[in-house]
């Protein structure tokens, strides 16, 4: 998916009158050009650098990146209980991802755990797949707390393994910089799903249609989708940055990749992927745009 910052320097120019000297003996004044001034430039001032931003868990980021291929095994839990405590209370304190115990955001249920977990000074991250939980360095344990229904799973049936040295906190690559126009610092995400609908939906719609009437080069209007009005695209990679700049001069942050538009607004809580083409020759329009919402964002 998953960007550079624009210096502006300025001339000053110093101007200086032309004055009248007196020349002894010529019997009149004869003006006298002065020294002509350099111009000075002006030293311009750097662009700074988005701040980073605090970790999501403060007891992950005291460990170093676990091991690779620790060996696992089932034993007894530990962390069962706070694990199922920390579903109930992220429950309550955001009941606007779940319909019961079932899971409405699949990122912000991730995310939303291992913050609730920090606060017991536990580690927790994610492959997306299964929850690992460490105190220390020594192990850690893997829960699955989702089931293939999308309901939060709770109890004996969530602990899956015992993992020695401990494999979390989960080593991480580096970030790109964030992507021009943009003032949030880079992100990486922890999960990503699909949710009921995209936030940003019907403004990456607008963009693209505005992208139609203002750069209709990047279109063969004569050729269209089969069953759609939408046009064949002679230019991929100029679309979806053209989307792209559009967005981010509405106020987004947009990551024009080479499959879909990345989008996120305001803060790195979460991102939204778009993938506005078809088969990569054709627009795609509706709200079928709409892929994954990523928590935290994903660029």
């Amino acid at each position: 998916m998953r960007l550079s910052s624009r210096r502006v320097a300025g001339l000053v120019v110093v101007v200086v009158a032309s004055v009248g000297l007196s020349v002894c003996g010529g019997g009149g004044d004869s003006p006298v050009n002065p020294p002509t001034q350099p111009s000075v430039p002006t030293i311009p001032t750097p662009t700074p650098a988005p701040t980073a931003e605090p970790p999501i868990s403060a007891s992950c980021a005291k460990l170093a990146a676990g091991a690779a291929d620790p060996g696992c095994s089932r034993g007894t839990p530990d962390f069962q209980d706070q694990v199922d405590a920390a579903i109930r209370t992220l429950q309550r304190e955001q009941p606007q991802i779940f319909s019961g115990d079932v899971v409405l955001s699949v990122g912000a249920y991730y995310v939303g755990l291992i913050k609730v977990l920090d606060r017991e000074g536990l580690c927790a991250d994610t492959n997306g797949e299964e929850l690992g939980v460490a105190r220390s360095a020594g192990y850690n344990e893997q829960y699955d707390v989702l089931t293939a229904r999308s309901e939060a799973r709770f109890g004996p049936s969530s602990y899956r393994t015992t993992c020695s040295p401990s494999g979390v906190p989960l080593a991480k690559a580096g970030m790109l910089p964030p992507p021009a126009g943009c003032s949030l610092p880079s992100s990486r995400e922890v999960a990503c799903g699909r949710e009921p609908e995209g936030q940003y939906y019907l403004e990456v719609e607008a963009a693209i249609k505005q992208l139609m009437k203002d750069k209709p080069e990047l279109f063969d209007f004569g050729q269209n989708a089969p069953g759609t009005d939408n046009p064949k695209v002679t230019n991929l990679e100029a679309y979806h940055q053209g989307v792209a700049d559009i967005l981010t001069k509405k106020g987004y942050c947009a990551l024009a990749g080479t499959e879909e538009v990345g989008v996120k607004k305001g803060s790195n809580a979460f991102s939204e992927q778009y993938d506005i083409n078809v088969a990569d020759q054709y627009v795609r329009t509706g709200p079928s745009i709409y892929r994954v919402s990523c928590y935290p964002a994903a660029f």
